[in-house]
């Protein structure tokens, strides 16, 4: 069966009459600004979609339209059954409801909601709260803006009912269901005003100084000691706002509120550096004082030398120079997994450590013959750790090689100063460290010469990471003897490509490194209207998929890929920050072939990819 005609307007009439429909059908609904997909199964409507709207909230959307065209076609296709309003139900609701505007088609609504996002975290609520009203107002059943809109609110009963609103239209959407359940077991019923916290949006009982969802604190006492809290939710905030923070670098609340979620992690060093931002912009404000003051210097916790330290001088190459041992000491597993994998293809036996306490435990234990130290560690600075190794006679005479993200001169000459032999700066040259390293470690020629000069700089991820625990339950020292990922194309690689849509350049640049290595082709997006556009101008061989883009989100864009005849067989790979169970089920309902998350494992990220290629 195929038809195919006008509708002026009243699609529930046109479903109803298939009520009695024995068959399957599905009928797609389109009209100047809006496009959706209905599912009915034997006379009855079991799935809805229109743009990222799903379930209760896309029937209502559609069936609201007014006059559109439709195409309806015999089909077998499985069905989300994501739908759970009955037809005559739909329709009392469009008649008892307020009418429904056309002012903002369904470009515009995700264009407003992504804008609302950004101001909400730039603590702008009061211009976020009108983009929503102005959304909600033209599209009553748009569900992700009821529950921003939620997050807002400040009296328990406007929290309960904006929830409400956003579970009866977003009734599939399992992140609406599982915030809902969540904030409605922090309500009382009262109508008086309550805080939200900043991180996960949980209700804040009295004058609580922390979050008891997600253990983030909101302010700093002489008595207060780092939580440490190990939440994902506070580490995707933290992601949120560093995001917001690039775009809005003169926002000290925004440099402030990261002080605090970083503290909360027990970071002091990177809470301290988000408090000198803060004070940078603000420079008397109070309370940025006062959290200084209380978190004090970072030169205050390290251990001072009377004088500069000397380095230790390059040894002289020996033609028949044994294997040699490096420790790598950085907080994020993403750049250990890069720099470890990159040295052990050079032949390097590898040492990691998380934090500093860590890589003084293991250097009680074995010397390593070099040391790559981060400046930022979660339980101490790198000038302390590096203040340790020259002070103790073991290890005084290592080369330690600081390897980090600050590149201004004054932390550069301070490296320099507590005793490193060489300061790199991230994004690195592989060409140069490896170069560097066969300086100090004799192996003449081995490295440099495979090293191309032009060669794509590496760049590490310094996503936010749990703190590790003490160094006393430290592991014995074992040396890593894997097998090494052989880097040559596999055959016919060259001409396989991959799309990469992530929008930090950093972890753009780690991925592509990674992939590239194997052969492929790698091309990059920072956006979602920029990756449909380049995989619509050259179909990849397969598409690697973040979940936060700064315009859409990766759910949206799966969306499209499967709906459209020249990109529904790519295989997907999501690689993203958001690890619970809820969104590994979203990504793979909608369609992802795999779905991994950060930081990443070099070599199983490769597996995956040969896997589908």
């Amino acid at each position: 069966m195929t038809d195919s005609r006008t509708v002026s307007g009243e699609i529930l009439v046109y479903l109803k009459s298939l009520q009695t429909l024995s068959g399957n059908v599905d009928i797609e609904v389109k009209n100047a600004t809006r496009t959706g997909l209905l599912q009915v199964r034997q006379g009855r409507v079991v799935s809805a979609e229109c743009g990222r709207l799903l379930g209760n909230g896309a029937l209502l959307t559609l069936a609201a339209i007014g006059d559109g065209a439709y195409q309806a076609v015999e089909s077998e296709k499985p069905a989300a059954r994501n739908v759970s309003l009955t037809l005559t139900l739909a329709a009392r609701l469009l008649k008892t409801l307020p009418s429904f505007s056309q002012g903002i088609d369904s470009c515009n609504e995700e264009e407003k909601l992504q804008q609302a996002i950004h101001l909400f975290y730039q603590f702008r609520h009061k211009e976020a709260g009108s983009l929503l009203v102005e959304i909600l107002r033209s599209n009553r059943f748009y569900y992700p803006a009821w529950l921003w809109h939620s997050r807002l609110m400040t009296r328990e009963d406007y929290i309960k009912k904006a929830l409400n609103e956003a579970k009866k239209w977003g009734n599939s959407d399992l992140e609406i269901q599982l915030e809902a359940a969540k904030i409605e077991s922090q309500l009382d019923g009262s109508t008086l005003a309550v805080k939200r916290c900043f991180f996960c949006w949980s209700v804040v009982k009295g004058n609580e100084g922390k979050c008891s969802n997600c253990s983030g604190m909101f302010r700093l006492s002489g008595h207060s000691a780092p939580a440490v809290a190990k939440s994902v939710e506070l580490e995707n905030a933290l992601a949120a706002y560093r995001h917001e923070l690039e775009s809005c670098p003169d926002n000290s609340r925004i440099a402030y509120c990261l002080c605090l979620g970083f503290y909360s992690l027990g970071k002091i060093e990177q809470a301290r550096d988000f408090i000198a931002r803060a004070l940078k912009i603000s420079p008397k404000e109070p309370l940025f004082v006062r959290t200084r003051v209380l978190l004090g210097s970072s030169e205050s916790k390290t251990v001072r030398t009377a004088s500069p330290v000397m380095p230790v001088l390059p040894k002289k190459p020996a033609a028949d120079a044994p294997g040699k041992t490096i420790l790598v000491v950085e907080d994020s597993q993403t750049s250990r997994k890069v720099i470890t994998m990159l040295l052990e293809r050079k032949g390097y036996a590898i040492i990691e450590a998380k934090n500093g306490s860590e890589a003084l435990a293991r250097m009680d234990d074995f010397v390593p013959d070099l040391v790559l130290l981060d400046l930022m560690l979660p339980d101490m600075s790198g000038y302390e750790v590096l203040s340790r190794i020259r002070q103790n006679a073991k290890s005084a005479e290592i080369p330690v090689i600081m390897l980090t993200g600050k590149s201004n001169p004054a932390d550069r000459m301070k490296g320099l100063h507590h005793g490193s032999n060489e300061y790199l700066t991230k994004p690195f040259d592989p060409a140069k460290l490896l170069g560097v390293l066969e300086k100090y470690l004799d192996q003449p020629g081995q490295i440099a010469k495979e090293s191309k000069a032009g060669q794509t700089p590496v760049v590490v991820d310094s996503l936010p990471q749990a703190p590790s625990p003490p160094a006393a339950a430290a592991e014995p020292v074992v040396i890593k003897e894997k097998p090494v990922p052989s880097v040559i194309p596999a055959s016919g690689n060259m001409q396989k490509s991959i799309l990469v849509v992530e929008d930090s350049p950093t972890s753009r640049k780690v991925i592509s490194m990674v992939i590239a290595k194997r052969g492929y082709t790698v091309h990059e997006a920072a956006t979602g209207a920029v990756a449909m556009r380049k995989a619509q101008e050259g179909t990849p061989n397969l598409v690697l998929l973040d979940a936060m883009l700064p315009d859409m989100s990766g759910y949206d864009i799966l969306y499209r890929f499967k709906n459209d005849e020249q990109l529904k067989g790519v295989p997907i790979v999501m690689l993203t920050a958001k690890n619970n169970p809820v969104d590994r089920q979203k990504g793979l309902q909608g369609g992802s072939v795999a779905y991994l998350t950060k930081p990443f494992d070099p070599e199983k990220l490769l597996a995956v990819i040969d896997e589908y290629i």
